[in-house]
């Protein structure tokens, strides 16, 4: 049951692979709904506030700073986000879920650590759920490429009560 069927008409390769997930996820979810006036030509580079990050400083990229951002020069969208406390990964897995079964495609925080031995947070588009397993895009490759991370919906929950960060989702307001 994917959020849309296409979805891979959508995707576009990060420009930052450092900084840029979130306004590289806000851009895809904005191209899917078709949103009008978006100008994507630049639209990582206006909106990745840590593309200039200078070691030492105070990462600013976060859910609500980027979609503020965006609203700020784009009146017409905003973006939500739901945070999840310790205790609640079963909740926040049902939300992914629904969100998916209402065609709505949204964007998770998820911790490597424990994935990739990586203490870095990834923001990826939930593109697809079955019974067992989530399906998040990981990378768009310059060439196109796509790669898909199934992460078990079990290892999901886990990751988000064992582990610190990751702790919200977002999504394109109707």
């Amino acid at each position: 049951m994917s959020a849309f069927p296409d979805w891979q008409k959508f995707v576009i390769p990060q420009r930052r692979p450092l900084s840029g997930c979130i306004p590289t996820g806000y851009e895809m979810l904005l191209r899917a709904a078709g949103i009008p006036g978006i100008d994507f030509t630049t639209f990582q580079d206006d909106f990745d506030l840590d593309k200039d990050l200078k070691p030492g400083d105070t990462p600013r990229n976060n859910f609500d700073s980027v979609g503020g951002a965006i609203n700020q020069k784009y009146p017409h969208v905003r973006f939500k986000r739901v945070v999840f406390s310790k205790g609640e990964g079963d909740k926040k897995l049902q939300f992914v879920k629904n969100s998916i079964s209402n065609h709505r495609l949204v964007l998770v925080s998820l911790n490597r650590l424990p994935i990739f031995n990586k203490a870095v947070w990834h923001i990826m588009p939930v593109v697809d759920v079955d019974d067992v397993n989530l399906y998040l895009l990981y990378v768009v490759q310059d060439n196109g490429g796509i790669q898909i991370m199934t992460l078990p919906k079990k290892e999901f929950v886990r990751i988000h009560e064992e582990f610190d960060g990751g702790d919200d989702v977002a999504y394109l307001e109707e």
